[in-house]
């Protein structure tokens, strides 16, 4: 095993001296001038160390492997396709849509793309500070097929966007016999002091809402913690069956999110509190109710060499030496939880810390070091003697080597 990890790291080190200074911008020619079509995609691979005994998920891990195809017909429309190639992905259509640029203030968006609903999952993966997303993030809408405008108000004081979406989740997923609605979704954020010149410093305050009237097999809550990414176990479990059996029916599913910071050249400070709710769940047995799941998050980025905060894949050299830091928190309904199964906790807390080296826009290393502890013991193995291993806690450390092009 040690020697596997050190072929890793060498094999990650002589491919980042390779890119260091090599151009891997792709772009198709013999077009004609008013299309462009460009190739483009990420790759990702970890090294991913869970240090508890009782859990076997020490491994090697592709994270993401995706090709995407992306530019302009005419001047105002924009187009984007992306495939998921990583193996544990059964529907591999992440983006297909076009978006028609009518003025700054209007833009129309058409296809399968990301829900609009906190800061966190508007931020560009490629950029992303941490190895994973906040324990919250499992609660978020993701992406669906919908119709959307966004654009930006009053000089650039308002930013929002707004859409209508199946409420399913991606192509390809399942879609039950009882009568639902399409889903809402809207995100207003305010940067109050866009106007001015006096400071560099550009504070936010952002809240995001969706809601939808569903069906019951929709009902799909898998929260993890970033250790438990890419394996069976969960923080959290709700499904159609419960303590009290089968769902019968479901009125509403609602999302809120409150985010505020600021950004200061080469620091950002944000937050984010999120409550998620399932309306009137009734099931066989047992008295009508809701299921309401809570969770925040607190972050602080920090550019080591004082290069400025950037949310999107910059298209300049750069070399960049970035400190993230992180605290959360999530709340699950103690009222839905099966006890004798130990697939649920009531509360986790986690802290992570990571640091990333960027030296160009295709090529980038992250370490990230995540410590979470559960109030409820969660099952993780059954011995062959009977006995079963619990874990109230989780030690994660990952090493993530990332290709862009």
């Amino acid at each position: 095993m040690a020697l596997r990890k050190v072929g890793f790291i060498l094999f990650c080190l002589i491919l980042g001296h390779v890119l260091l200074n090599s151009s891997m911008a792709f772009e198709i020619h013999n077009l004609p001038d008013y299309c462009t079509l460009n190739l483009g995609g990420t790759f990702q691979g970890d090294y991913r160390n869970i240090s508890e005994e009782s859990r076997a998920d020490s491994r090697f891990d592709i994270r993401r492997a995706r090709l995407n195809v992306h530019g302009s017909y005419f001047e105002n429309f924009d187009y984007k396709l992306s495939v998921e190639l990583q193996g544990n992905i059964t529907r591999r259509l992440v983006d297909a849509y076009g978006i028609y640029h009518f003025h700054p203030s209007l833009n129309i968006q058409i296809g399968q793309f990301k829900v609009p609903f906190s800061r966190e999952w508007m931020i560009d993966d490629r950029v992303f500070s941490f190895a994973e997303r906040s324990i919250g993030f499992s609660l978020q809408p993701g992406r669906d097929i919908g119709l959307a405008i966004s654009g930006e108000l009053f000089d650039n004081l308002f930013s929002y966007h707004a859409g209508i979406f199946n409420g399913d989740g991606v192509d390809g997923s399942s879609r039950g016999n009882q009568k639902d609605d399409p889903e809402i979704a809207f995100r207003l954020v305010m940067y109050p002091l866009a106007k001015t010149s006096k400071t560099d410093a550009s504070p936010f305050i952002g809240i995001s809402f969706t809601e939808s009237r569903i069906d019951i097999t929709n009902i799909q809550v898998q929260v993890k913690s970033t250790g438990m990414i890419g394996t069976k176990y969960n923080l959290y479990e709700l499904k159609a069956n419960t303590k009290f059996g089968a769902l019968l029916s479901i009125n509403k599913r609602q999302r809120t999110s409150i985010e505020g910071g600021f950004i200061a050249g080469p620091v950002m400070q944000y937050f984010e509190y999120q409550r998620y709710q399932y309306k009137d769940l009734e099931p066989v047995r047992g008295e009508i109710g809701h299921a309401n799941f809570y969770s925040w998050h607190a972050c602080l980025i920090i550019n080591l060499n004082g290069a400025p905060i950037a949310q999107k894949l910059p298209k300049k050299a750069m070399d960049i030496w970035q400190l993230a830091c992180r605290k959360e928190y999530f709340s699950g309904d103690a009222n839905w939880i099966i006890p004798s199964a130990s697939n649920a906790a009531k509360e986790a807390e986690a802290s992570s810390i990571a640091l990333s080296w960027i030296h160009n826009p295709y090529f980038r290393i992250l370490a990230d070091y995540t410590y979470t502890e559960i109030s409820d013991p969660i099952r993780v193995r059954v011995n062959p003697d009977g006995s079963i291993d619990y874990i109230t806690s989780e030690n994660s450390a990952i090493l993530r080597f990332q290709v862009n092009f």
